[in-house]
């Protein structure tokens, strides 16, 4: 049986992210590897919508490192999927188009609403959804999106240009933030919020997962503190209420210092981690959840199941044709 390897790249808007996997049709992918590189795409200029020549050159030094992987798993196409940062820049049809010519590889430039379904297909591959709706959170650099959704379909999804690059650079916090810094990032995410809250009520929305970057976090710094894995599948994990609003009274007291001394910390997320729990703390507290989820699969996932998919579908047509 004919099996293939595809290199899937996503884009972020602090991290690249390359998953490498392997599959046989009817078969359950395989991930031959994981990698991130902190190219922070949106440093500098996010605000600005620019992507400024230092981000290009550390976007170009991940890329010569994820086409040195690909070759050396010997992936047979490269996907890439451009999010916020670069769908917002002046420059980013003209990044993409190195990128492309340079590297051989196909960038789709996403908007928000396809971003939220890759998020929401790679997420119920990693966590078991039921018919109860529940929230699915993707905290990026320069977006967030929101999806309300269950184990059959998706009821709402939005869009935020609420990245914690761009809260970041808008509100340029003290270190460690003060108190009046954390109550204007509150009243800010309040005001930009309101219809979230709105179709989290209508849907009756009672747990919120959380994929990717600041979520695994989370995990990870909860695990080097000793927490014992609960008992479910290895791709989620649950974050108990009390563990995560501890947490995050020790992140809003720290120093950019102190975190980076952190056990678990990714260096990635140092400069990011306080506003990020901020952001999930205001969700948590305004749209009062009694469970939250870390899933382990997000848009880069959600993007080679959706392949898979797409790939068995034309193959049963093609053998239907046939007949």
């Amino acid at each position: 049986m004919n099996k293939k390897r595809i290199s899937v790249i996503d884009l972020g808007t602090n991290t690249f992210n390359l998953l490498v996997a392997e599959w046989s049709e009817g078969e359950h992918p395989t991930i031959l590897h994981r990698s991130k590189y902190p190219t922070k795409i949106g440093k500098g200029g996010i605000n600005q919508n620019k992507i400024t020549e230092e981000a290009i050159q550390r976007a170009i030094d991940a890329f010569n490192e994820m086409d040195r992987i690909s070759a050396e798993f010997n992936t047979s196409e490269k996907i890439a999927f451009a999010t916020s940062a670069i769908r917002s820049a002046s420059n980013g049809n003209e990044f993409v188009q190195l990128i492309e010519e340079k590297y051989n590889v196909s960038v789709e430039i996403i908007s928000g609403d396809r971003e939220a379904e890759l998020i929401y297909s790679g997420t119920k591959n990693a966590v078991e959804l039921s018919h109860e709706a529940v929230a699915i959170l993707d905290i990026g650099g320069g977006s967030n999106e929101i999806i309300i959704a269950n184990n059959e379909k998706i009821f709402w999804k939005k869009s935020y240009p609420l990245g914690m690059t761009r809260l970041l650079e808008k509100f340029t916090p003290s270190d460690p933030m003060s108190k009046s810094d954390i109550a204007q990032v509150e009243d800010y995410l309040k005001e930009q919020l309101v219809d979230l809250f709105e179709a989290l009520d209508l849907h009756n929305v009672k747990t919120l997962i959380g994929s990717s970057g600041s979520f695994d976090t989370f995990k990870q710094i909860l695990l080097a503190d000793g927490l014992q894995v609960n008992g479910l599948p290895e791709s989620q994990f649950e974050i108990k209420l009390k563990d995560f609003f501890r947490l995050h009274q020790i992140f809003l007291a720290s120093s950019l210092e102190e975190r980076k001394a952190m056990k678990g910390m990714d260096p990635v997320r140092v400069e990011l981690m306080v506003i990020a729990s901020i952001f999930i703390n205001h969700l948590v507290k305004e749209a009062g959840f009694s469970k939250l989820y870390q899933s382990s699969y997000a848009l880069k996932e959600g993007a080679l199941f959706e392949l898979i998919e797409k790939n068995t579908n034309q193959a049963a047509v093609a053998v239907e044709s046939k007949k």
